[in-house]
């Protein structure tokens, strides 16, 4: 896969290598396997004995049968607001129990657990964090039982939430978004500055409206909005270059 970029790789041959690691992860066995079939084995593989065995194992869970769908349940939440009461109801879990699994599932590099930006509880979400795993091919494999390509948005997300991760960190990481619904996909909150990000696999989909808006009420002179595909803005950005 990489022998066509070695020398100068072309944007071409970035955003195709960007597309695989987008749709299949980053698990280095998932990443050299050329075949399709295989790399879905080796996800399932991953899933069977890491996360369903040995997480399972090491934090010591009774109810493994629990414990597996609410992995599942999540990952079909992938990139959303994480609502426990609502999640306790359709799993049949405690809440109580649910917290347990949430933090022994964020501290084992399986999720982690977005909080919101806010200094404004009246008008922004200021309690309600997202759910994102840190990798797309495990939340594809949990959620299809297959590699497909038919959720791009929300996995290019996924991989922009995991960039970001390993570039800056998870703790200086959020989301926005405000009651009536007006939200920016990230924010960087670093020391010496807040950086709104906005993702859109496209970048024609992007409208500056809501992060003007940020901006104003926030007083920060810079964003940045990544794409894959179309032509890039100002402030554009591919994910490989956040």
């Amino acid at each position: 896969m990489w022998n066509c970029c070695q020398g100068n790789p072309t944007l071409q041959d970035l955003q195709r290598l960007y597309t695989e690691y987008m749709l299949y992860g980053g698990y280095p066995q998932v990443v050299l396997e050329p075949d399709l079939l295989k790399k879905e084995k080796d996800l399932q593989q991953i899933i069977q004995t890491y996360i369903q065995k040995d997480i399972k194992d090491l934090a010591k869970i009774q109810d493994a049968k629990k414990f597996n769908q609410l992995i599942k349940v999540l990952a079909g939440q992938n990139g959303q607001m994480l609502n426990i009461s609502q999640l306790s109801s359709i799993s049949g879990i405690a809440k109580n129990t649910i917290d347990k699994y949430l933090f022994i599932l964020e501290n084992t590099y399986i999720l982690r657990l977005l909080p919101p930006f806010s200094q404004n509880s009246k008008i922004e979400i200021s309690k309600m964090p997202k759910v994102f795993f840190y990798d797309t091919g495990l939340v594809q494999m949990l959620t299809n039982r297959e590699l497909t390509s038919s959720r791009k948005g929300n996995l290019f997300e996924n991989s922009v939430f995991a960039e970001l991760v390993k570039k800056y960190g998870a703790t200086d990481l959020y989301y926005w978004r405000t009651k009536n619904q007006a939200e920016i996909d990230f924010v960087l909150n670093l020391k010496n500055q807040i950086l709104p990000i906005e993702v859109k696999y496209n970048f024609k989909q992007f409208r500056d409206t809501v992060i003007q808006g940020f901006s104003q009420k926030y007083n920060t002179q810079e964003y940045k909005v990544t794409g894959l595909e179309g032509d890039k803005p100002d402030h554009g950005v591919y994910p490989w270059s956040l």
